[in-house]
């Protein structure tokens, strides 16, 4: 069933079941590995990536910092990751709207369904999904452009409820009036805090409560922020740190996903050196009945390519989040 939920204009991860322990490990941004039973091991899973992949709105003169060239690199991470079985996308501008939803075919066995809502906007949300697809719906968020796609698949750990997002940014964040946010947001509040206010609402009413929920996405806030704890203190938890990951530092952006040197032509896409600065994209998890301990976590398209193409480095001017979730 497809729910229209607006009227305008979205580090691996292992859950693993009952009574298993955190056990921590490698705190680099690269991968924490964890020893598991071969009960644990043989347990359905479910992997999901994160990415905002930039609309490239304002690349005038290279078809939006060459926007066909970034959804190959796009198609041949999912394919080096081994086709996720979600993967959430930001900052889909109208150039990856033509060049995608025709395309997916190209990708992973033709086996990912595309889940978004044809609504005009310069800065989409799109999940790419390679298991049933029960239900779906476009969420509307305070100020234009800010908005998230949730779908509910079937999977071998259950009932999954997937929501990728982007909020508010520095740039337009206006405080909340009771014209621009709805009821759940309190005015005098900026627009970014609401937007996590407004996700958390949503997910409270319509998601199976005895499943697991995500939420992946470019939050636009970092660690400590209200933003942050909102989902915190709606029971989620932040991944990247319950799998034992070091914070952000912003001396060697080693944790980081966001903030890089962006001042080029190209975004920094075209520097290879590139470094972030900060930690703002995020897969926030929230598991029923006892499924509750992270074990792996590792970043996607966090690397150079060895050789550029067409002066590309990276193919986002974010680094993404790829995780596993299993629940026994």
């Amino acid at each position: 069933m497809r729910r229209l939920l607006g009227v305008a204009l979205v580090t691996a991860v292992v859950v693993l079941g009952a009574c298993t322990d955190d056990d921590g490990g490698d705190t680099s941004d690269e991968t924490t590995d964890a020893t598991t039973d071969d009960s644990e091991a043989s347990a359905g899973s479910v992997r999901v990536v994160t990415l905002n992949q930039l609309h490239g709105l304002f690349c005038v003169d290279n078809d939006f910092c060459h926007a066909p060239d970034r959804v190959q690199l796009l198609y041949d991470e999912l394919e080096a990751a081994d086709c996720p079985e979600l993967v959430g996308l930001q900052e889909i501008g109208p150039r990856q709207e033509e060049l995608i939803p025709p395309s997916l075919n190209e990708v992973c066995d033709g086996e990912y369904e595309l889940a978004w809502e044809a609504e005009p906007g310069p800065d989409r949300s799109m999940i790419l999904s390679r298991l049933p697809i029960v239900d779906q719906g476009y969420l509307d968020l305070a100020a234009f452009p800010w908005a998230a796609y949730w779908v509910r698949v079937d999977s071998d750990i259950g009932t999954v409820d997937f929501l990728t997002t982007h909020f508010a940014s520095s740039s337009n964040n206006p405080i909340c009036t009771a014209e621009i946010c709805p009821p759940v947001c309190t005015p005098g509040i900026d627009t970014n805090r609401c937007n996590a206010l407004e996700v958390v609402d949503f997910l409270d009413r319509t998601a199976d409560p005895d499943g697991v929920t995500i939420v992946g996405g470019d939050l636009n806030a970092t660690p400590g922020e209200p933003t942050v704890e909102t989902f915190l203190d709606a029971g989620y938890f932040d991944a990247w740190l319950e799998a034992g990951n070091a914070e952000c530092d912003p001396e060697t952006g080693e944790g980081c996903t966001g903030g890089a040197n962006d001042e080029t032509a190209l975004a920094g896409m075209d520097i290879e050196t590139r470094a972030m600065n900060e930690r703002i994209d995020y897969l926030m998890v929230r598991a029923g009945g006892d499924c509750a301990a992270v074990a792996e976590v590792e970043g996607f398209a966090n690397e150079p390519l060895d050789e550029p193409v067409n002066g590309l480095f990276f193919m986002a001017d974010h680094t993404g989040l790829l995780g596993t979730v299993t629940c026994g």
